[in-house]
């Protein structure tokens, strides 16, 4: 069974799910976010983020691209090529923020691009703008313009 650092209530829909390995990173972006009014689950192991996603259903995914396990690019393209996942969107973050690297989360099917680090308010502008536009659009990044 995997790891669920949640932060809400146990019966609330998951507005958010967060794949982090950092604990640092994990806990404090959980944090910004539920302080927010968002509801956000945290999973630390790559390898039980697709259980986990599929389990939550939740409105975005943010990952990490760097995992030990399975790449954040691969958890993208695991969640938006399942058609029972269609309208879940995926954020990456990382700390390699190389036009290589935004251009292949973009191909990945990534609707964002967050580099890493990143300010709170940048965070939470950008989930509240993937969280406005409706589900299926099509992916973008919005750090490519």
């Amino acid at each position: 069974m995997y790891a669920l650092y949640e932060a809400g209530y146990a019966m609330r829909k998951t507005d958010i799910l967060i794949i982090e390995d950092d604990q640092l990173v994990g806990e404090i972006s959980r944090h910004i976010l539920a302080a927010a009014g968002y509801s956000v689950h945290w999973v630390q192991e790559s390898r039980e983020a697709l259980e986990a996603v599929k389990k939550a259903q939740p409105r975005l995914v943010i990952t990490d691209i760097m995992m030990p396990g399975i790449t954040g690019l691969d958890i993208c393209k695991l969640i938006t090529s399942d058609p029972d996942l269609a309208r879940v969107k995926v954020l990456v973050m990382s700390a390699k923020s190389f036009e290589m690297e935004k251009l292949r989360a973009k191909m990945f099917g990534a609707h964002c691009f967050l580099p890493k680090p990143f300010t709170e308010k940048l965070l939470l502008s950008t989930v509240a703008e993937l969280l406005r536009a409706p589900a299926g659009d099509p992916p973008r990044d919005n750090s490519l313009g």
